[in-house]
């Protein structure tokens, strides 16, 4: 009898993570075969989900894409939970976990009691909650999965539903930065062909604020780019909005943006001295390990080298340069 020898699994990469500061990650993940298995409602659910598991760990999403097999975010993590008290522990439990049922591990009416047990319960309840938030990859699990039993339970399946583990690319905490990967984030629906309008597609972070009343002055993007300053955010809304359509007239792969839609848009906001250089691919957006600017990369890169890059240098490459802003670099 013949023995095929099967070489051991690499290891992988470790996941190229900040700790102890505030970061960015653009965070996506696919269903398993690329299936289309998201319908309308399921995206309605997942994005109701994403609030809530967002919230409970601390972090902040500044804009997301749920397509139909695939989701895009663009979050913010904090560098600590910090200081939390029992009745703050309390709220976002409720957040997450209901009532107690048979076989789940967690749910609000044990985090209640062992809060109000004080000593050691309280204690090593404080612990685990506090362990699962200010974590990216605790952040994404609990997504994932929880999605995943609604999911499972809807359609009377067994099994995983995403393709293997998320990919994430750290961002640089820059206008340039930040504004890209939204930019490109925020145009998943027009490449796929499903609006010609970024603003037409309600399961996006751009669409979800389009449609709602004051919505921009309260999109967590525009938020954090006016820094403070609420009265800015209407010229950001615009600025971004230009931004949309000079990224998503380019024909590439996928659907574009109504020419219609670009005439109008440049009427409305003048003379543009942004170039063709945010047109950002799929391969620059979800491929590689950071985005930013080349400094930022050049630095952090060499930082992290003997746990990140211990056998060979990386390097800088190109993604994007506007003719009035900084350069954008991706780590290759």
């Amino acid at each position: 009898m013949m023995m095929q020898l099967i070489p051991p699994k690499s290891r992988r990469a470790p996941r190229i993570l900040c700790k102890d500061v505030r970061a960015y990650y653009h965070v996506v993940s696919r269903v398993i075969d690329r299936s289309f298995r998201l319908t309308d409602v399921e995206k309605a659910v997942f994005r109701d989900l994403l609030r809530r598991v967002a919230e409970f760990c601390g972090v902040q999403v500044l804009t997301y894409a749920i397509l139909d097999n695939h989701f895009h975010l663009l979050v913010e993590v904090p560098a600590s939970p910090g200081e939390l008290d029992d009745e703050e522990l309390r709220r976002r439990g409720r957040l997450l976990y209901g009532e107690e049922r048979k076989g789940q591990p967690l749910s609000f009416f044990r985090i209640d009691r062992a809060l109000a047990a004080g000593g050691e319960s309280r204690e090593r309840m404080r612990a685990l909650l506090i362990g699962r938030m200010g974590s990216l990859p605790m952040f994404v699990k609990i997504l994932k999965q929880r999605f995943s039993i609604i999911h499972n339970r809807k359609h009377d399946r067994l099994g995983t539903l995403w393709e293997d583990r998320f990919h994430s690319v750290l961002v640089e905490d820059s206008t340039a930065a930040l504004t890209a990967v939204a930019a490109y984030i925020d145009l998943n629906a027009v490449r796929a062909g499903i609006v010609q309008d970024p603003k037409d597609y309600r399961f996006s972070g751009y669409g979800e604020a389009a449609g709602t009343r004051g919505g921009f002055s309260r999109f967590p993007l525009f938020v954090r780019l006016a820094a403070g300053h609420a009265e800015l955010i209407e010229k950001i809304a615009a600025l971004y909005r230009r931004r949309l359509f000079i990224s998503g007239k380019d024909p590439g792969k996928g659907g574009t943006v109504s020419k219609e839609g670009l005439e109008r848009t440049l009427r409305q906001n003048g003379a543009l001295t942004l170039s063709e250089s945010l047109r950002c691919r799929l391969r620059y957006m979800t491929r590689g390990a950071i985005i930013g600017s080349k400094a930022f990369i050049e630095q952090w890169a060499a930082q992290n080298k003997a746990r990140y890059f211990p056998k060979r240098p990386k390097k800088a490459k190109c993604l994007a340069q506007s003719d009035d802003g900084p350069l954008l670099f991706r780590l290759r």
